[in-house]
């Protein structure tokens, strides 16, 4: 029953996550708060992570006995895939326009001390150049290198299967928002897996 229960709260995490950014939902609460709406990004991004930190403790007192566990000499890959995908995540995390990501940037053209403006170019510099979701990427790799038990594994794989469909909602949004330019980067750069593309 708590395999059950985790799913789904996991899930709805999932579903609330991407309902809370969709473009239609978007457009509407930006009707509704008007000027304000400048500070929607920043209140999404700190419910996300609030959410996420409940819902992580909460999982963790589910399970003790791990099924997964790197032992020697298996430690120092996991080590290396670890630390790998943590530096990974932060170089993808600057590689974006940060101020835009954690809704600072909005709020600072809203209080008039900045002209904000949606960037049409997309950079096919660094990370981005060689996958277009090194974040994704290296969540992934960080996740399923940790040492789990039953209910983290089941975690792990409602997770992973939220970015694969979290990334194809999440492209589309990009395509109506970018139009030809994000197709030819999607054309001329692979999804999750680097060098896959000629």
């Amino acid at each position: 029953m708590k395999y059950l229960i985790v799913a789904f709260m996991w899930t709805g995490y999932g579903a609330i996550h991407s309902l809370l950014i969709s473009l239609q939902f978007s457009k509407w609460i930006a009707k509704v708060m008007g000027q304000y709406y400048a500070f929607y990004r920043l209140a999404y991004n700190l419910f996300s992570i609030m959410l996420l930190i409940v819902l992580l403790k909460y999982s963790n007192t589910l399970g003790t006995e791990l099924v997964i566990e790197f032992l020697p000499p298996w430690i120092i890959l996991q080590q290396v895939l670890l630390i790998g995908s943590g530096v990974v995540i932060v170089w993808a995390f600057l590689s974006y326009d940060s101020l835009e990501f954690m809704g600072i940037r909005q709020i600072l053209e809203f209080r008039g001390n900045m002209n904000f403006t949606h960037s049409k170019t997309i950079t096919k510099k660094g990370l981005l150049g060689i996958v277009r979701h090194p974040m994704y990427l290296a969540t992934i790799v960080f996740m399923w290198s940790l040492n789990s038990t039953w209910v983290d594994i089941l975690v792990h794989f409602v997770l992973t299967l939220y970015i694969f469909i979290g990334i194809r909602l999440e492209e589309r949004k990009l395509v109506k928002q970018l139009g030809s330019a994000y197709i030819e980067y999607q054309n001329d750069v692979p999804s999750l897996i680097p060098f896959t593309k000629k």
